[in-house]
C-alpha cells in the first residue's frame, strides 16, 4: 500500500511539474515567429560534467549583469555559481532551486517576449537595464529550465575537472561594462571582424580544399585565437563556431597574455580563467582593481607596448617558407625602427597613421567601474582599440559591429513576423551600426591619406604630333612600413591617369579597369583571352605571388597555393634551405610595394593628334581587394560592395598647338 501512495506521489509529482512547465514555457516560447537556424552557438557540445543549462546561464548573466553585479558592491554579486545560490535580499532567495516563479532572478529577467496580450508576465523585465539585452526568448527559457531542473552547476561530483570550456574566456562584452570606450573602438576594428569576415571564411576554405586539409589552423590561429583554443578546425564554418569564437582577436587574446615569444605566424596562447580570477595584463602597473574593488586582478606587461607584441601574427610565413606577410620585418628594418616608433605609435594614437607619442595622447579614465567613485582611478593617456588599417566590414550593418541575442533566434529580416519590441530594437541597433561604421571609415580614409602624396611634372604646352611626357612620381609619406603592407598579394596601390583631348575623349589611359574591374594585367580574364590590351604603363604597387610553371617560366597567381609545378594537391614542407632565402625555389613574392619614406615613379606618353586644351587626370587608388580574388574564393557577389579610394589626385590642362 505504502509503495502505491509513493508511486502516485511520484507520478502525480510529475505530472504536475510537466503542466507548470508547459504554462511557464507558454509566456516564452516562440509562436508564430520563424526560427532562426545555424547559428552560431555559445558553448562548444562536448562530454562535459556540467548541468546542460549552466554554461549558459552562466554567460548570459556575465555578459548581460555581472559588470553591475560584483563582489564588494552594493548589488547581489553574480559573479560565480556559489554566490548566486547564496545570494537573498530582504530575506528572498534569489534562486530557488526547482521553482522559478519563488526566484528572484526569474522575477527580474522575466518579461512578455512576445508581447501578447493574453500574457501574464510583466511588459517589461526589471533587469537589464538596457532595452537591447533583454533576454531573448530562448534565453528565458534556458534560465527558467535551469531552475526548474534544480539550478545545479554539476551533474558529476564536483571533484571531477572540467575542461577548458568558452566559460572560461571572458566576452569583450563583459569588459564593456567597465571599459566602455575600448570596446566600443574593439567593436568596429578589424580585430573584431577578423573570423567574422566573409571573404576570410572563404578564402580560407579555398586554401583548405587546394591544399589538401593540410594547412590545418594556419590561418585562422591568428583570426580567432580563443576559437583554436577550444578546439575548432581551420575549415569550422562561422555558422558553427561559437560566438565568443567569432569576436575574432577579441580583448583576452591580447590581455590574457603573460609570456614573451618572439615568434611569427600567430599561435598565441590565451590564458583561461574566469574574469574575476585570472589576472588581465595591460601598459599600466599601478592599477586599481582586485578582490578589494570587486573587480579582475590586473599587472603591468611591457611587452605588449612593443611592435614584437604586434609581429607575432602580422608577420607570416607558410610551411613552404613564403613569407606571405611582413609588416613587422618591413618596421624592423624601417626609419620608424631607428626613431623609435612602434606600431602602437600610429594606429593606437588620436591620428591615424601619424606617430603619436604616449604622453601626448589625450587624458581620460581607462576605466569606468559601476559603484566606484571616478576619481578614485587614474588619469591615464589612452589609446585608440580602433586599430585603423585599410580593410572595412563587408557584413550587414544588422551583423557586424553588434548584433542583438534575439537576432540569433529569429529570422530578423521578415519584418512583418517581428514583434514591436523586436522592430524598435532592430532600428535602434542599425543607427548604432551605421554610426560605428562611419567613424571606422573615417579612421580608415586618415591612414590612407597620411600614407602617400604624388607629384606630377605635366607640361603647359605641347604640339601636334610630338610625343608629351608626364611623369608621375609617387612618394611614401609614412616611416613604418611598406606602401601596401600586410597581405600585399590582394591589396592594390596603383596610378589611374587619364588624358581627354578637347573633344572629351580618352586618348590614353593607363590604371583603367576592365568589365570586372580588375585592372589590365596578368590577372585581367579580358587581357588573358585577348579581348582587351595589357597595360604596359601600369604603376601598380601590388605585391603578387609568383610560381614556377611546368615549363620552367614564372607566372603570377591569385591565391598563395602553387598549382602550376605538380598535380599533387597537398603543401608540402620544402626539402631546402628555404628560410635562407625566404621562400622555396618554385614560388616565391614579387615585390612590388614601395619602400617606406620612398619615391618611385613612372613617366607616360601620348601623341595629341588634334590643337586645343587636352585635359591631364591622375589620382593614385587604393582597393584592399582585387575582383578577381573573389572569383577566385567563391565570392563574386560580393564585388559590388569593393571600394577604390583615392588616396591623392591632380588635375591640369596641356595647351596643343598645331
Amino acid at each position: 500500500m505504502l509503495q502505491r501512495i509513493t508511486r502516485s506521489r511520484r507520478v502525480f509529482g510529475l505530472v504536475a511539474l510537466l503542466i507548470g512547465a508547459l504554462g511557464v514555457a507558454s509566456l516564452i516560447m516562440p509562436g508564430h515567429q520563424p526560427q532562426a537556424v545555424a547559428v552560431p552557438h555559445t558553448i562548444t557540445p562536448g562530454n562535459y560534467p556540467y548541468d546542460c543549462d549552466w554554461p549558459d546561464v552562466y554567460l548570459i548573466l556575465q555578459n548581460k549583469c555581472a559588470g553591475c553585479h560584483r563582489p564588494e558592491s552594493d548589488r547581489i554579486d553574480l559573479s560565480s555559481y556559489e554566490a548566486m545560490i547564496d545570494a537573498e535580499k530582504f530575506g528572498n532567495k534569489l534562486i530557488v532551486p526547482g521553482s522559478p516563479k519563488d526566484s528572484m532572478l526569474w522575477d527580474y529577467v522575466n518579461w512578455n517576449v512576445h508581447q501578447t496580450d493574453d500574457s501574464t508576465a510583466p511588459r517589461k523585465p526589471e533587469m537589464p537595464p538596457e532595452k537591447s539585452a533583454w533576454l531573448s526568448a530562448g534565453q528565458l527559457e534556458t534560465v527558467q529550465r535551469w531552475i526548474t531542473n534544480g539550478a545545479l552547476e554539476f551533474t558529476l561530483p564536483i571533484h571531477c575537472k572540467p575542461p577548458v570550456t568558452e566559460m572560461d574566456f571572458p566576452s569583450a562584452q563583459q569588459c564593456a561594462s567597465c571599459h566602455p570606450k575600448q570596446y566600443d573602438e574593439w567593436s568596429r576594428s578589424m580585430h573584431a571582424y577578423g573570423q567574422q569576415s566573409p571573404i576570410f571564411e572563404a578564402f580560407t576554405l579555398t586554401l583548405i580544399e587546394r591544399t589538401g586539409g593540410t594547412i590545418g589552423t594556419f590561418c585562422t590561429r591568428c583570426h580567432t585565437p580563443v576559437g583554436i583554443a577550444m578546439g575548432e578546425t581551420g575549415s569550422t564554418r562561422n555558422v558553427h563556431r561559437s560566438r565568443i569564437s567569432l569576436e575574432g582577436v577579441t580583448c583576452v587574446t591580447c590581455h590574457r597574455r603573460n609570456t614573451v615569444h618572439f615568434k611569427a605566424s600567430g599561435r598565441v596562447p590565451v590564458t583561461p580563467g574566469a574574469v574575476l580570477d585570472t589576472c588581465m595584463f595591460g601598459p599600466f602597473d599601478d592599477s586599481v582593481s582586485g578582490p578589494d574593488t570587486g573587480t579582475h586582478p590586473a599587472a603591468g606587461f611591457p611587452y605588449m607596448k612593443s611592435s614584437q607584441f604586434c609581429g607575432e601574427c602580422h608577420d607570416v610565413t607558410s610551411a613552404d617558407g613564403v613569407r606571405l606577410e611582413e609588416a613587422f620585418s618591413e618596421w624592423q628594418n624601417s626609419p620608424a625602427a631607428k626613431m623609435g616608433q612602434t606600431c602602437q605609435s600610429c594606429h593606437m594614437g588620436p591620428v591615424q597613421g601619424v606617430s603619436v607619442a604616449d604622453c601626448n595622447r589625450p587624458l581620460g579614465y581607462a576605466a569606468v567601474v559601476p559603484g566606484m567613485p571616478q576619481d578614485s582611478l587614474p588619469l591615464r593617456n589612452l589609446t585608440d582599440h580602433t586599430f585603423a588599417g585599410p580593410d572595412y566590414s563587408l557584413l550587414p550593418d544588422t551583423e557586424f559591429p553588434e548584433k542583438l541575442d534575439w537576432m540569433y533566434e529569429t529570422d530578423y529580416r521578415d519584418w512583418d513576423s517581428l514583434t514591436p519590441y523586436q522592430k524598435e530594437t532592430l532600428v535602434s541597433l542599425r543607427k548604432k551600426n551605421r554610426r560605428s561604421l562611419r567613424i571606422a571609415d573615417a579612421k580608415r580614409y586618415e591612414v590612407l591619406r597620411n600614407a602617400a602624396v604624388i607629384h606630377v611634372n605635366s607640361p603647359a604646352t605641347a604640339k601636334v604630333g610630338r610625343k608629351t611626357d608626364v611623369r608621375v612620381d609617387v612618394e611614401s609619406i609614412m616611416a613604418g612600413h611598406s606602401l601596401p603592407t600586410g597581405f600585399t598579394a590582394e591589396r592594390q596601390v596603383w596610378v589611374a591617369i587619364t588624358v581627354r583631348d578637347p573633344q572629351g575623349r580618352v586618348v590614353f589611359a593607363s590604371g583603367d579597369l576592365d568589365n570586372n574591374a580588375d585592372l589590365r594585367d596578368d590577372h585581367s580574364h579580358q587581357v588573358l583571352t585577348g579581348e582587351i590590351p595589357y597595360d604596359h604603363d601600369l604603376l601598380n604597387f601590388q605585391n603578387k605571388f609568383v610560381a614556377l610553371s611546368n615549363k620552367g617560366t614564372d607566372r603570377t597567381v591569385v591565391l598563395s597555393v602553387n598549382r602550376n609545378i605538380l598535380p599533387v594537391n597537398v603543401l608540402r614542407p620544402n626539402n631546402g634551405l628555404s628560410a635562407s632565402f625566404g621562400r622555396p625555389g618554385t614560388f616565391r613574392i614579387a615585390k612590388g610595394s614601395l619602400p617606406p619614406l620612398s619615391t618611385r615613379g613612372q613617366t607616360y606618353k601620348f601623341s595629341p593628334d588634334c590643337p586645343g586644351t587636352y585635359q591631364v587626370d591622375v589620382r593614385l587608388n587604393f582597393r584592399h581587394l582585387p575582383p578577381t580574388l573573389l572569383d577566385h574564393i567563391g565570392t563574386p557577389h560580393l564585388k559590388h560592395l569593393l571600394e577604390i579610394v583615392v588616396i591623392d589626385s591632380w588635375t591640369g590642362a596641356i595647351e596643343v598647338a598645331p
